[in-house]
């Protein structure tokens, strides 16, 4: 049996040419990029050649007027406040009249996804002042566009009306070679997710990049982003500076920074409520002058109660504060060592979880009623989710930069034996789509095989039509 994550999955996408639609992807997938601050920090440069680094996006405007408000641009090392307009193409300026309308006249970057051929006449403000014009092809935007948009995986899909051409047109047989095929897809997006995070790292230290992947796995979908904006803007090591100067800091920091501390409880706040707030406001007078919030929005409507972000966020505070001695990366190299096996240690990475104890263990939100039952911080499944999807490409990562081939066969003995995460969307049409009948077991290497495969082919091409993977299986059919 093979003893490293195998990367033949690599090579069949290079052997077979996967089918998408042309063209930009849709403005809104653009402005949604922006908004979620994925550029932030990051070295860029205008078509003028300006260097560019995104201090804030801005606040997204949802009346007539540019799409972002208040945005904080440095343009080659000079700060300027202002507006952000985006478009597919630069052509989009003067066809929409932005040149001619007064509501445009504090935008300071016109940011697009494909340059392409120059526009007839160059966006300018209607006062004549000429924009700088940002594309989001050019690297290293491209690339964190593209990250991005794998990440969004637990976007609302429609039920599949039908399965795909695999399930109708491959025999029984073949779907076994389906099954194998998604144990190596699985094992593919787990290299790809240590490749990010040795990117990431690169550039900001594993430690960080650990942190801020941890992070966004405890937003989950529909708060991953903003908790990725807390740790890029509130870094690693000052919140473990501060949990070892006081346990509850990390919670006061991120609280405040997310916009999640207010000044005063709201009506209906009851007794424990009003205790856990002074603590937490005296932290933020006494350590956190400076910090300021980021006032970020979080929205509520469909979220079950103990998803709450104040929830998920004091989780995430709580192993930041119970790692603070040794580092969150000294924490988990240390659960890695040792031969025991994937259960054991399975449960000892739980272990690192905190118990339900404590004020939002037993409340949803400031006010309200309080839980008939305390209710752990991240459930089972979020744990789950955070060891297969964080701590797994941690130890990957690790073992290929220090090629450490014992580590990385404990980490692929460990993926192997890893159960399922809770489904999403994806999953769910996916599964249908492949095996509308007699599902195979889906363990939790499968179900990341069915989320590569669908990025890879089913998403672009839902009607299967000219698909090459579907000839490959064929053709590995005719060849058996």
């Amino acid at each position: 049996m093979r003893t490293c994550f195998s990367e033949e999955y690599g090579g069949i996408l290079g052997k077979c040419a996967r089918v998408r639609e042309a063209g930009a992807p849709p403005e809104a997938a653009l402005q949604r990029f922006w908004a979620e601050g994925v550029l932030v920090g990051e070295a860029l440069h205008t078509l003028e050649n300006h260097r560019v680094r995104i201090v804030a996006p801005g606040w997204a405007n949802k009346a007539e007027g540019p799409d972002f408000l208040g945005a904080q641009v440095e343009f080659n090392g000079v700060l300027h406040g202002g507006d952000v307009e985006i478009h597919q193409s630069p052509g989009g300026w003067c066809g929409h009249g932005h040149h001619r309308d007064p509501r445009y006249r504090d935008v300071i970057l016109h940011v697009v996804w494909d340059a392409g051929r120059s526009p007839a006449r160059p966006p300018a403000t209607p006062e004549g002042r000429a924009l700088a014009t940002l594309s989001l092809t050019a690297p290293p935007a491209a690339e964190l566009f593209h990250r991005w948009e794998r990440s969004r995986e637990a976007e609302t899909l429609p039920e599949p009306s039908a399965c795909g051409r695999c399930a109708r047109d491959l025999s029984g047989e073949q779907r076994d070679a389906v099954t194998a095929f998604l144990d190596l897809a699985g094992e593919w997006r787990i290299l790809e997710k240590a490749r990010d995070m040795r990117e990431r790292a690169a550039a900001a230290g594993l430690e960080q990049a650990l942190y801020e992947t941890l992070l966004r796995a405890c937003g989950y979908a529909r708060y991953a982003a903003s908790f990725h904006l807390l740790a890029r803007s509130l870094p690693y090591d000052r919140i473990r500076q501060l949990a070892l100067l006081e346990p509850f800091l990390p919670e006061a920091a991120l609280f405040h920074h997310a916009g999640l501390l207010p000044d005063t409880l709201p009506a209906g706040a009851d007794d424990t409520a009003a205790a856990h707030h002074r603590r937490l406001t005296a932290l933020r007078r006494e350590y956190l002058g400076e910090l300021r919030s980021l006032g970020l929005e979080w929205p509520r409507v469909g979220v079950r109660p103990v998803n709450t972000p104040e929830r998920r966020l004091a989780g995430a505070a709580r192993l930041v504060a119970r790692t603070a001695k040794r580092g969150l990366l000294a924490a988990l190299e240390e659960l890695w060592r040792g031969e025991e096996p994937p259960l054991a240690r399975r449960r000892t990475f739980e272990a690192l979880f905190s118990p339900a104890l404590g004020f939002w263990t037993t409340h949803c939100a400031w006010n309200g009623k309080s839980l008939a039952r305390s209710a752990a911080l991240l459930g089972g499944g979020r744990v789950r989710s955070v060891i297969g999807n964080v701590f797994l490409p941690l130890a990957v990562a690790k073992a290929r930069d220090t090629r450490d081939r014992a580590l990385e066969e404990r980490a692929l003995n460990f993926c192997r034996a890893l159960p399922a995460e809770p489904d999403n969307q994806i999953l769910r049409r996916m599964t249908a789509w492949i095996f509308p009948e007699d599902a195979p077991r889906l363990t939790f290497l499968r179900q990341q095989g069915l989320l590569q495969m669908y990025r890879d082919w089913c998403e672009a091409n839902p009607s299967c039509r000219n698909c090459s993977l579907h000839a490959y299986f064929k053709q590995k059919e005719n060849a058996t």
